[in-house]
């Protein structure tokens, strides 16, 4: 008896010990979709192929086919301000990033006031830290810009894995330790040269997700690509797929992409193409160069403007082909079907205009590779842009509208374009949602500051028509330029030659290039609109100064 007792006893202790193995994988089997947010750097509203581009860009336009695109999105005008409103739902004057810290320094009015850190700040919490703490793996590869010790990390804000440059921007094949600085998972990193930046952090990626298969718990991966950021830089192969499309000169492609906009869709047909404006500009500043004409530059000239659009048309293309090896290998891990796919830029294409190579004798020959810092100019920016007026870093509708695309989790028909007007703060809310994740009014025993964006899910389920209630005002302040929204409707002020430098009138729905001023016509609008603007102020702490 007492050998038969001690038999069942071990046969007891057996089963109880596989139940709990396999309530322990049930548990671990957590059927919570993956998260995937692609961030390009600097790409242009027109640069895809889904938007009317020559760019070949197959992967995304799938991504477009099978998800939606979103023809209202809107984020900040440059880079670290749209990713503190990303990360913290919340605008970028209250996240630590009101100015670009390149720039906080040296403006005393500036310096130590809250909301201008240079950081995401500890005011606001990154939702990467609230899905992490659900239970996700967080994952990130590309750029971080922001902040640049221990405790500014990605380490910081939640994620579990990280490449990260900490950086504005780097060379994208051998970038100087000297200036550069990486971090990689908890501590600072380095970029082993001779990689190409976007084949490296997809790789990155790719390895953070396979290291925790095992795990069966769902993934939020950031990928926040540099491409296609200057210096202009791609792999020959891709760089050699666009000789001589771009011979037709600057003005010719403008007008292809402003009609490629019009047969996808995606604008009106009664929309005619802005003038262009006399000046060249850059990000913080207008010169008194004069914006040349295609036909104003000589033979020379022409090859060297060319070559700089080959480079990054060749570095989207490699993007949209880095993309496809990330989707590719979540199909053979059979995740795909699992995921949340969002897609969009910074802000707009940058003007920042550069032809420095290593050997002048050489120029043709080494632009696009290592020996080169190239940028392709305010010229082929506005056509970029396209339909939108000027490029990042101005109030206009080329620095802050921007490309978006999302595709829900098992969505594999075309719903459309999508309409609505959403901004980058509407996305931490969504992926909160989808994750099953509450947004908790206190956080380590500190209040937090509530979300302002909306979470876009009963949109995209289509239980709504909008994504924001319809008296909804956005506002947007970034070097003195700034600009307001409601409905249609949207002021902005931009220091001349630009602008007047007082605040204009747009009815965005019949006017989309911001051409037609009706600032003397409808008065009573701009006071509505002013009141909009300075309640935008006051919430937000925005310190005002003069462009």
């Amino acid at each position: 008896m007492h050998v038969r007792l001690n038999s069942s006893i071990s046969f007891l202790i057996i089963i109880f010990s596989c139940f709990l193995s396999c309530s322990s994988e049930a548990i671990d089997d957590d059927p919570r979709p993956n998260v995937v947010l692609i961030v390009a750097d600097d790409l242009g509203y027109s640069d895809l192929g889904c938007f009317g581009s020559e760019i070949h860009t197959p992967n995304i336009d799938t991504l477009a086919k099978r998800g939606r695109i979103f023809i209202n999105f809107y984020t900040a005008a440059t880079c670290s301000p749209t990713r503190a409103m990303l990360l913290a739902g919340v605008d970028h004057h209250l996240a630590g990033l009101g100015d670009m810290a390149e720039r906080m320094v040296s403006i005393p009015e500036e310096v130590g006031q809250p909301g201008y850190e240079g950081y995401l700040n500890d005011r606001v919490i990154s939702f990467v830290q609230l899905v992490k703490d659900a239970g996700y793996h967080t994952y990130m590869a590309g750029k971080w810009h922001l902040g640049l010790t221990p405790d500014q990390s990605p380490l910081a804000k939640g994620f579990e894995k990280s490449f990260a440059l900490m950086d504005a921007y780097a060379d994208h094949f051998y970038p100087d330790p000297q200036y550069f600085t990486f971090w990689e998972d908890d501590d600072y990193g380095h970029f082993p040269p001779g990689n190409y930046s976007t084949d490296y952090y997809t790789e990155k990626m790719i390895n953070f997700i396979r290291k925790d298969r095992k795990s069966q718990k769902p993934f939020f991966l950031y990928a926040a690509y540099t491409s296609p950021h200057w210096p202009l830089q791609a792999p020959d192969e891709f760089i050699r797929k666009y000789r001589g499309t771009y011979d037709v000169g600057f003005n010719e492609l403008r007008r292809r992409r402003f009609q490629g906009l019009k047969d996808k869709g995606l604008l009106n047909d009664s929309v005619i193409m802005p003038p262009l404006p006399a000046f060249k500009g850059n990000l913080y500043d207008i010169s008194d160069k004069p914006l040349l004409a295609w036909d104003s530059l000589n033979s020379s000239e022409k090859a060297i403007e060319a070559r700089k659009m080959e480079i990054y048309a060749g570095m989207i293309d490699n993007l949209d082909f880095n993309i496809g090896r990330l989707i590719n290998y979540l199909k053979e891990i059979e995740e795909y079907d699992n995921t949340l796919f969002i897609f969009l830029s910074d802000n707009g294409p940058a003007a920042l205009d550069a032809n420095e190579v290593h050997d002048p004798d050489q120029q043709l020959e080494e632009m696009g590779s290592a020996n080169s810092f190239v940028a392709y100019g305010p010229q082929w920016a506005h056509a970029s842009s396209a339909v939108n007026r000027y490029y990042k870093g101005y109030s206009s509708e080329g620095g802050i509208h921007s490309p978006l695309i999302i595709k829900l989790p098992g969505q594999t028909g075309e719903m459309g374009h999508a309409s609505a007007f959403s901004t980058v703060c509407d996305l931490a809310p969504t992926i909160l949602e989808l994750a099953g994740v509450n947004y908790p009014a206190e956080y380590n025993g500190k209040s937090t500051m509530p979300l302002q964006g909306e979470s876009m899910l009963p949109y995209l389920k289509g239980e709504v028509d909008e994504i924001h209630l319809e008296d909804f005002v956005a506002g947007w302040e970034l070097f003195g330029r700034c600009a307001v929204r409601k409905g249609p409707w949207k002021i902005t002020k931009i220091e001349p030659p630009f602008g007047s430098g007082a605040f204009e009138l747009y009815n965005l729905e019949n006017d989309p290039t911001e051409t037609k001023n009706l600032a003397e016509i409808h008065l009573a609008k701009v006071q509505e609109m002013m009141i909009h603007w300075e309640t935008y102020v006051r919430q937000n702490a925005v310190i005002l100064r003069d462009p």
